[in-house]
């Protein structure tokens, strides 16, 4: 039987399956143990194994871990040259910060999840929850009743469960789908898996999955990044990486002005790091056994350098944010109004906002915002749950979105 693949309808589309093929064909390997997480399941019941990929075992789509404690899911807060440059780094977060006994999907201090993946995909502003998927703008139910009438980027959802993504239709002469290719983040890594439609029908829609559409798809961006190239995009040579010089979290990290950055220096011969600040000035931190701790003072684009007496590295690049916030009712029951008052140090628009259970770290409310701007205030809703909540609000800038410290709002009742 001749099959015959769907093309993509338009640019914005070709882009979604690009964005796709990145995020589920990047290799990668770890210089140590990389932490991952994987369940087993019986009568229905998940249970979550914390455990490790090999050093040195090559991998292939990018890590599952639900990492909303800190927020650092790759392609939103963390880019794709800092998570391959932090990989390079022994004694970075990626394998000296694994986020541990929480009993749920969440193990690597980065990755990306079901939701983080479609999004991303989308181009959706921020990384949207499976249950609000149908509320977002341009998401819809086709209604579809015949797989030939599925199409490429269609949305595989269970709004309790899991998203993915059609990222291939096969058809036969008469137009029939005959495979549904279906691209998507799963424990451990994100993978591709090719259907027959009997297979697709049966393993998606027979368990409570429907199918939803996005009507802005030809609106989706494509940039071309050399840390996780596709053959198309043209790139010969492989990225540079600091092989003298690196932060904990990767370059061209973000770090909230309340955390400490540690730089880890691989050669011998580097007395101490040089620290240049936003300002313009310096500041100059001695190594010892290899890094070296520089506490952030102010917030925009710092530039670091490891100096010995031949002279200085390459440097690498971090930026430090210091977005605040403050709440007028931190006691607030549940349903009851919260005015949320907000400063960013740098003129970078606020974008969403996210409530997380303490005790979980499960998230249990929140969205994005459209032209709040940079400090303000606005008003929410406490979520009403039992329980001790966070809130915290995140806005974006060159090295990806980035998040306020956290208020703890107490459960009064």
């Amino acid at each position: 039987m001749k099959l015959i693949a769907d093309v993509p309808s338009s640019e914005g589309v070709r882009n979604g399956l690009k964005r796709a093929r990145r995020l589920v064909e990047a290799k990668y390997t770890p210089v140590k143990p990389l932490p991952i997480v994987f369940f087993s399941e019986d009568n229905g019941v998940r249970t979550y194994h914390e455990t490790v990929s090999n050093a040195y075992l090559p991998r292939t789509g990018f890590p599952y871990s639900s990492v909303r404690r800190v927020e650092k899911y790759i392609g939103y807060n963390v880019s794709f040259e800092t998570f391959y440059t932090a990989l390079s780094d022994p004694d970075s977060v990626i394998y000296t910060r694994p986020i541990k006994g929480t009993g749920q999907n969440v193990h690597a201090y980065y990755g990306i999840v079901c939701s983080c993946f479609a999004s991303e995909v989308l181009d959706i502003k921020y990384r949207t929850p499976c249950l609000r998927w149908p509320e977002l703008p341009g998401i819809s139910e086709p209604g579809i009743t015949d797989l030939k009438d599925l199409r490429l980027l269609d949305i595989v959802l269970n709004v309790k469960k899991h998203i993915a993504v059609i990222t291939g239709i096969e058809r036969d002469e008469d137009g029939n789908a005959c495979y549904i290719t279906v691209s998507e983040s799963v424990l451990p890594f994100c993978r591709r898996t090719r259907f027959t439609t009997e297979e697709f029908t049966h393993y998606w829609l027979d368990n409570g999955y429907k199918i939803y559409r996005y009507a802005y798809v030809d609106g989706i961006t494509y940039e071309p990044d050399p840390f996780v190239p596709l053959e198309e995009d043209g790139f010969t040579e492989k990225p540079y990486i600091n092989d003298t010089l690196m932060p904990d979290f990767g370059n061209k990290a973000n770090y909230r002005m309340s955390e400490q950055v540690t730089f880890h220096v691989f050669k011998p011969g580097f007395g101490s790091v040089c620290v240049r600040q936003p300002d313009g000035s310096t500041e100059t931190i001695p190594v010892t056994d290899g890094r070296a701790t520089f506490t952030p003072k102010q917030a925009g684009i710092h530039e670091a350098s490891a100096v010995s007496k031949g002279g200085a590295s390459v440097p690498v690049l971090f930026c430090v944010t210091d977005l605040k916030l403050s709440v007028d009712r931190p006691g607030a029951k549940g349903g009851e109004k919260i005015r949320v008052c907000f400063e960013n140090a740098a003129d970078e628009e606020v974008i969403a906002w996210q409530f997380n259970l303490c005790a979980t770290d499960r998230g249990c409310g929140g969205g994005t915002f459209d032209g709040l701007g940079s400090s303000g205030e606005v008003t929410l809703v406490r979520p009403e749950r039992e329980g001790d909540l966070e809130l915290y609000f995140m806005a974006k800038n060159a090295y990806g979105v980035y998040t306020s410290d956290r208020i703890k709002l107490p459960y009064t009742g």
